[in-house]
């Protein structure tokens, strides 16, 4: 009996133009009557989910800032976060990396550092709670994670210049022009076991979707672990199962539809 739904957020639940699909809502009831727990497992902060599941914030679980925090019906089970000394050499490396904004996603506001007016609005997009700043140093709260847009390609310019910090963090391609860097030990995958250690739900009755390579850890903690048609081929490799559509599709409540009538 599946007893608990994750589902990333960009490339998965939502399209491409960044919108939820209309039938969620409803299947969503299906779920709640059904008593099954959804989780929002994603790399933006927790003030845009809420923003993206207003009806129901109050409801569902969340797993924001790729796993860094995990909220469940208003209450936080658990935080990694960062330290803003453990991160000022990664971020002193970032100044020399051409084509790239960087943001320390906190929890009261994602700090946006960026010369280029795409890249910085790319990321207020996703980042609701913002604020410009020329300088770091200065900042006091709690940091949750670094996130990384690169115009020039993620997987080509940033992560390259980057991945030698792997012994002291968690750095993820997590989209074309993405990177995210958390705690060595923070994924989606320890967000979500976490949640089914609360609530008492094995891997078996869990369902998990996801397209990028921050999902790896969690397709991994569930039986029912889809990747999207439009997933990353890598991602598929460690799910047992692909959709049958894509992000712009339906693809993720198609999914679940079809395993609640089942």
């Amino acid at each position: 009996m599946i007893k608990l739904i994750v589902s990333d957020i960009d490339g998965t639940l939502v399209t491409n133009s960044k919108e939820v699909p209309a039938r969620f809502w409803s299947t969503y009831e299906q779920m709640r009557e059904k008593g099954i727990v959804f989780c929002a497992a994603s790399g933006r902060q927790i003030q845009s989910l809420h923003q993206i599941f207003a009806p129901i914030k109050e409801e569902i679980a969340y797993a924001p800032d790729n796993g860094a925090s995990l909220i469940y019906k208003g209450e936080t089970l658990y935080e990694n976060p960062l330290t803003l000394a453990s991160v000022m050499p990664l971020l002193k490396a970032c100044d020399g990396i051409e084509g790239i904004g960087v943001a320390l996603c906190c929890k009261g506001n994602a700090y946006i550092k960026s010369d280029s007016d795409f890249i910085f609005h790319e990321i207020a997009r996703h980042y609701p709670a913002h604020t410009k700043v020329n300088d770091f140093s200065t900042i006091q709260d709690t940091i949750f994670k670094i996130t990384i847009c690169d115009e020039r390609i993620s997987r080509l310019n940033s992560y390259p210049r980057l991945k030698d910090f792997y012994r002291e963090f968690n750095i993820v391609v997590s989209g074309e022009i993405w990177l995210d860097i958390t705690k060595s030990d923070v994924h989606k995958g320890n967000a979500i076991h976490c949640l089914q250690r609360v609530l008492g739900i094995s891997p078996e009755e869990t369902v998990v979707f996801g397209d990028h390579l921050n999902d790896v850890e969690m397709i991994t903690a569930a039986q029912y672990s889809y990747a999207m048609k439009n997933a990353q081929e890598e991602l598929k490799q460690y799910a047992n199962f692909v959709t049958e559509y894509d992000n712009n599709n339906e693809g993720v409540v198609r999914a679940i539809l079809k395993l609640l009538a089942n």
